[in-house]
């Protein structure tokens, strides 16, 4: 019994010592502050908080700050003379120093909203301050933070690096690599063909001009060589001395508005140039070839998010024989 008497008499001691220096009937409330951030110093402030009851002529209410660095309280503009907004003067304040600031009531409030704008002053650097209320009297209390130089924000940064590429594909398919086109034995009965296809993609925001130039005309050993087609001229079989090309554009794949990748390429047209699906010459100079406006999406690729290059051949009786070749030089060049 005497144990059990002497645990209640300490936990007695225990509760009375936390509550010294607690005002009998003091009241916790909610407190605001408009503006609750900022990274301009000095910063008029308006502190907010509903009382608990009216607040006593001659009574005080004490504004504290607490934090990293160090707050310098000042009158606010318009300087607060009515502090629960009735109409009426209630007070001034009667003084200001590092961290603090007091208010004393020269009459009574009548309303139970109380706001007092101050001029906060703040060094720099990212800090979190309590700013706490406590009213004498009626000993209400309460605080909210004031975020200086953006101390509440959080920078998220990435970067995400410049892709471009280039794959030259068999005409069949997009899995592939391959940097030759064989025409095979050309004869007078029918065009020869053989086919490749360009597979780009680029994140570039103003997307990619492709461009096009071989070293020579198809020729044998720098000499004899087969006639160009006449631009938009028909391929003409056993009756023409013909080599050019076709192009058949990517359909799909270039970025449009709304962030979706159903774009085609844009098939150039330089001069004496259609790089489109009629027949063009292989230009020996630099040429623009194909282009897009925006990011070109190679992934998962298909044969629709590729530009399909057709060459053929015709000869007549009289081409001279040999083993004919050119080197055909394509460049790609984004634009970020």
């Amino acid at each position: 019994m005497r144990k059990i008497l002497s645990k209640i008499s300490l936990v007695a001691i225990v509760l009375s010592t936390m509550l010294v220096g607690m005002p009998v009937g003091a009241s916790g409330v909610a407190v605001t502050l408009t503006p609750n951030s900022s990274s301009s110093s000095p910063t008029d402030v308006t502190i907010a908080w509903t009382g608990s009851a009216i607040i006593p002529s001659g009574n005080t209410v004490t504004i504290t700050a607490a934090g990293a660095g160090t707050i310098t309280f000042s009158s606010g503009t318009p300087a607060t003379v009515d502090l629960d907004g009735d109409a009426t003067p209630d007070g001034t304040l009667t003084s200001t120093s590092t961290n603090s600031a007091t208010y004393t009531l020269s009459a009574p409030t009548t309303l139970l909203t109380n706001s007092l704008e101050l001029s906060v002053a703040f060094p720099a650097g990212a800090y979190s301050y309590s700013i706490a209320v406590f009213v004498s009297g009626i000993a209400d209390f309460g605080a909210a933070l004031f975020y200086a130089n953006g101390s509440n924000q959080v920078s998220v940064t990435a970067t995400v690096p410049a892709t471009l590429s280039l794959a030259i594909t068999p005409g069949t398919d997009v899995e592939t690599l391959t940097n030759s086109c064989n025409l095979g034995t050309l004869t007078t009965a029918a065009s020869s063909t053989c086919s490749y296809r360009l597979l780009i993609g680029t994140n570039a925001a103003s997307g990619f001009q492709a461009t096009i130039a071989a070293n020579a005309d198809l020729n044998y050993s720098g000499s004899a060589t087969i006639t160009q087609v006449v631009d938009n001229a028909a391929s003409n079989p056993g009756n023409a001395e013909q080599y050019g090309i076709e192009v058949y554009g990517a359909t799909t794949g270039g970025r449009v508005a709304g962030g979706a990748y159903t774009g085609a390429v844009t098939e150039n047209n330089p001069t004496g140039y259609t790089f489109g699906t009629d027949t063009s010459p292989v230009p020996t100079s630099t040429q623009n070839f194909i282009s897009y406006n925006d990011a070109f999406d190679r992934s998962n690729a298909t044969l629709a998010k590729s530009t399909l290059v057709k060459h053929f051949a015709n000869i007549t009786s009289g081409t001279p024989a040999g083993s004919y070749s050119q080197t055909v030089t394509y460049y790609v060049t984004a634009t970020y």
